[in-house]
């Protein structure tokens, strides 16, 4: 399995597999457990929302806000919620066929200098990274455990 290392941003499905204890996010997992000091983690303010409602459908309300208030006040996440990257998300998403989500992960990322981490390469990404390269480095987990 190769390392996940570096500044990175969390798409709410990277953060999704973490929380769900999956084989992807053991990724995440040996991640924040080798942080190191000049590491920074991020993720949108639309990913917290996300990982919340999903966490909710399937593990309930009280397990969702557990999961997300031991993250949240853990402090090891920076949270995006800037204007600038509500507009570069929106920028990204004029340009792009690709969920608000992924665009405000990729703002996120790209305003940072960070890394977009997501679960997987899904159909829309795929054929977006064909189309034209991001200027973000994206990571997928799924890469990372084969």
């Amino acid at each position: 399995m190769k390392e996940l290392r570096g500044s990175v941003t969390f798409d709410s499905s990277a953060l999704i597999e973490y929380l769900a204890g999956t084989d992807l996010g053991l990724v995440v997992k040996e991640y924040f457990e080798n942080l190191k000091l000049e590491e920074r983690v991020y993720c949108s303010l639309y990913a917290v929302s996300e990982t919340f409602y999903v966490l909710c459908r399937m593990k309930g309300l009280e397990h969702a806000r557990d999961d997300m208030d031991r993250i949240l006040r853990s402090r090891v996440i920076e949270i995006g919620s800037t204007a600038e990257m509500a507009l570069e998300a929106g920028r990204i998403k004029c340009e792009r066929a690709i969920s608000i989500a992924d665009c405000s992960c990729i703002a996120t990322a790209k305003l940072t200098n960070s890394q977009a981490v997501f679960a997987q390469k899904e159909k829309e990404l795929k054929e977006e990274i064909e189309r034209k390269v991001f200027d973000t480095n994206l990571v997928f987990l799924s890469d990372l455990t084969s």
